[in-house]
């Protein structure tokens, strides 16, 4: 049997494939392909062509299609519809009696199905917390290994976290998917207090929300949610003045993200507690577009799982468990599901095109980085999710401070956006609090030791705090060997990694790609598989 998930053209479209035990072979984001960030209204093609090509099948020999969405809910759907969607993403002549079944299933049991049958838990909650799915922003689910998952209790979306966060992040003058921004702004300002949101037993009584949220219509559009807020964050907080790039500056920015910042961090800790309760379990997965808020998931107590796909294209492997899910309980194998390089022609065409092609070495590699080098890495298959957790990666040595200014002028960024960390396992407490599985993906964030902060201060956040990776042995060789190399030499095994992409553009995903930025980022050098390829010199 083979389940191909799909999420659907509303934005980040991806496609996923399973087999009939629920075992994963590839998760691609279509955004990677386009090179378009978050895909938006299209449909997964190319991510579903590479699915298929992962399995080694045809789109014959899928069973079932499963969406991300019960579009039944939100539009009329008929067996043209099914026609014309097969017919984009499978090509012409996938219709009629030889074409799949297609199942449509909820938003946000998608996205608990893609954290829970992840986490390895045998039994657990799970809070999802996104902007909306069909008619719900918050959810919460008890799971029991070969026994499914049950919704406890669910929010409309009036009261969404998600929403709120939005219209915040878009005053600010940012896009509607760039609520990392403000909660990378938040430590700049002191919070007045939460903006109205409910907590504690509030949230098992409601109602929820304050005079704002009461004043809208029994069942407000997305669109309704996010211009009330958006009117109530200006006339609470005043006009924010600065541009985007000054914002650290500005006394208005910096009040209104520490404040929605706070307000997440504390609904997620009483949702997180409500989880427990109507769960029954201390395992709590975390889903949904909230779920990418690592300073809020570094807050809460473990046992915690949150997958490295919490986001909206998650949902195409969520649906696809929804269908078909893991035989055992057993944690994701890998978050490395992306499309492959192919290093050697691209290598050569890098040399035809007057760049310097050598074998990659660890020590020369460490050694440039040690001389102020900035590098990147492309290697084995892409990450799955927003991260870039060593696969597609840019690296540097996070000594002195200044390493974070260089890196955000070369990639476009704010100036006040801080950076990550990667280490090993037995060096990541020396820097950090246990972070559990958190550390894998890049999803919770942690307050920075004085050792950390004296060794790695171009990853250290203005708050003290960073988003850290812990690298397990053979995930990412090339990152992993010039660890093990600074660590020979007596220096500390931690280097910066933030994504390789410039500004406004995916995570790159092919061979081509990474030279391309190579030289579009001026890099000083690029790990290309077995490749190390530099500048003229």
């Amino acid at each position: 049997m083979w389940v191909l998930g799909v999420n659907w053209r509303f934005h980040d479209a991806s496609a996923a494939l399973v087999d009939g035990d629920g075992r994963v072979l590839a998760l691609a984001e279509e955004e990677r392909y386009s090179y378009v960030k978050h895909a938006w209204n299209t449909l997964p093609r190319e991510a579903v062509a590479f699915c298929l090509r992962a399995g080694g099948i045809t789109w014959r020999e899928i069973d079932v299609v499963a969406i991300g969405w019960d579009l039944r809910l939100l539009r009329p759907w008929s067996d043209a519809d099914t026609d014309e969607l097969y017919a984009e993403i499978f090509g012409s002549g996938a219709t009629g009696r030889d074409a799949p079944r297609l199942e449509f299933v909820e938003h946000h049991l998608a996205h608990a199905c893609s954290a829970f049958y992840a986490s390895g838990f045998p039994e657990g909650g799970v809070l999802v917390a996104d902007g909306t799915g069909e008619s719900a922003a918050t959810s919460i689910y008890a799971a029991q290994h070969g026994a499914g998952l049950t919704l406890r209790r669910h929010w409309p979306r009036k009261y969404s976290l998600g929403t709120m966060y939005e219209a915040a992040t878009r005053l600010l003058g940012f896009g509607g998917l760039e609520a990392g921004k403000t909660m990378g702004l938040a430590p700049y300002g002191i919070a007045d207090d939460h903006v109205g949101l409910p907590f504690g037993d509030e949230i098992s009584t409601g109602p929820w929300g304050n005079k704002m949220l009461r004043d809208l219509p029994p069942d407000p559009s997305n669109p309704q949610v996010r211009e009330a807020w958006t009117r109530y964050l200006h006339g609470r907080f005043g006009a924010v003045t600065r541009r985007p790039g000054e914002l650290d500056q500005d006394p208005v920015a910096v009040r209104i993200a520490a404040s929605v910042q706070r307000t997440v961090e504390e609904a997620m800790r009483a949702l997180h507690a409500e989880t427990v309760s109507l769960s029954g379990s201390p395992n709590i997965c975390l889903a949904g577009g909230v779920a990418l808020n690592c300073v809020s998931n570094g807050r809460l107590p473990e046992p915690l799982y949150v997958p490295p796909f919490p986001h909206d294209a998650g949902v195409s492997l969520g649906a696809a468990w929804a269908i078909a899910p893991p035989a055992r309980p057993v944690p994701l194998e890998s978050p490395y599901l992306g499309g492959t390089l192919e290093a050697g022609p691209q290598a050569d065409q890098a040399r035809a095109d007057g760049l310097h092609v050598e074998p990659f070495v660890p020590e020369v590699a460490a050694e440039l980085l040690l001389k102020g080098a900035i590098g990147a890495v492309a290697e084995g298959r892409a990450e799955a999710g927003p991260r870039a957790l060593g696969h597609r990666s840019i690296i540097a040595i996070p000594h002195p401070a200044d390493v974070r200014d260089r890196i955000n002028v070369l990639k476009g960024r704010e100036p006040w956006r801080p950076l990550a960390p990667v280490t090993f396992p037995d060096y990541a407490p020396r820097l950090w609090p246990d972070q559990g599985r958190r550390a894998l993906y890049m999803v919770g964030a942690a307050t920075v030791s004085a050792h950390g902060q004296r060794v790695m201060p171009a990853v250290t956040h203005a708050d003290a705090t960073t988003r850290p990776q812990v690298l397990p042995s053979g995930a990412a060789p090339a990152v992993e060997s010039i660890l093990m190399q600074l660590q020979e030499v007596g220096l500390p095994p931690v280097v910066v990694n933030t994504s390789l992409n410039g500004r406004g553009e995916p995570i790159i995903d092919s061979a081509a790609q990474a030279v391309d930025t190579l030289k579009s980022l001026s890099l000083d050098f690029l790990i290309l598989d077995q490749h190390l390829i530099r500048p003229p010199r």
